[in-house]
């Protein structure tokens, strides 16, 4: 990693969470690449911090706090850890889980209820103390969903509600920003098939073979995404290029949702 040329956001200070692998991980090396400070946030301490050591040596700036995204406390503690850097104006909603593939029928409330504490509780406490930390200076926010968050899928039925519940909340909230007059965007993105650790645990599942000529064929542009495509759409929604955008649903998802 280099630093950019361009400075896409450079001077400015983020917070991404789920931070230590995946479309957080290239999304926190990628915003410190075009100049911000980035405080990293996971609850994977060990690979969180190899994260922000790699993008330290390579010129950025960038620190780690461990953080359980569905613990009001440790938000407070994130944005004040995150202020050491300067005003945050920036933040990555991107912390979420998606366990075994399960019947409604068959899904119990503890399962259904980790969805919706990491996935959707998590979304909503960034969401509030984004605002409360952006509200003067300004800011952008953007939070993770699906493509499954717009489309219906069999078996996993407690991911796509959480994650439904994320495309509607970002709505809400930036309409709301806007109408109080808050200088804050609020989006959400949404991917499709990506070479992540999630993944992983689907194909672990299912089989690679199988699970992934399913994913390809389902893909109009035919093959599966990586995490640094995610990382670009938010670089856009985050930094000047997105200022005439908010509460859009973005799909980065090879064209799945278009079929």
């Amino acid at each position: 990693m280099s630093k950019s040329d361009k400075g896409r956001v450079a001077g400015k200070v983020a917070i991404v969470t789920g931070g230590s692998s995946g479309i957080g991980r290239a999304t926190a090396e990628l915003l410190a690449a075009e100049g911000a400070a980035v405080l990293v946030t996971d609850v994977a301490v060990e690979t969180g911090q190899a994260v922000v050591e790699g993008i330290n040596a390579a010129g950025g700036k960038a620190a780690f706090l461990r953080h359980d995204v569905a613990d009001e406390a440790q938000w407070e503690a994130a944005f004040d850890r995150a202020a050491e850097f300067g005003p945050v104006c920036i933040l990555f909603n991107n912390a979420g889980v998606r366990t075994e593939t399960t019947p409604l029928e068959n899904v119990t409330l503890a399962d259904w209820q980790a969805h919706m504490a990491i996935n959707m509780d998590g979304v909503f406490l960034g969401i509030k103390h984004g605002i409360r930390a952006m509200k003067q200076s300004g800011g952008a926010i953007v939070n993770t969903s699906s493509i499954y968050g717009i489309a219906g899928a069999s078996m996993i039925g407690a991911y796509s509600a959480s994650k439904g519940g994320v495309r509607t909340l970002t709505k809400a909230a930036a309409m709301e920003c806007t109408s109080l007059r808050y200088p804050i965007r609020i989006n959400s993105v949404h991917p499709g098939f990506i070479e992540t650790g999630m993944l992983d645990t689907v194909v672990e599942e299912f089989g690679e073979s199988f699970i992934k000529k399913r994913m390809i064929s389902a893909t109009p542009l035919g093959r599966i995404g990586e995490a640094r495509d995610i990382a670009e759409g938010v670089l856009y929604l985050v930094a000047d290029s997105g200022k005439f955008v908010t509460g859009v649903e973005l799909p980065i998802d090879g064209g799945f949702l278009a079929r």
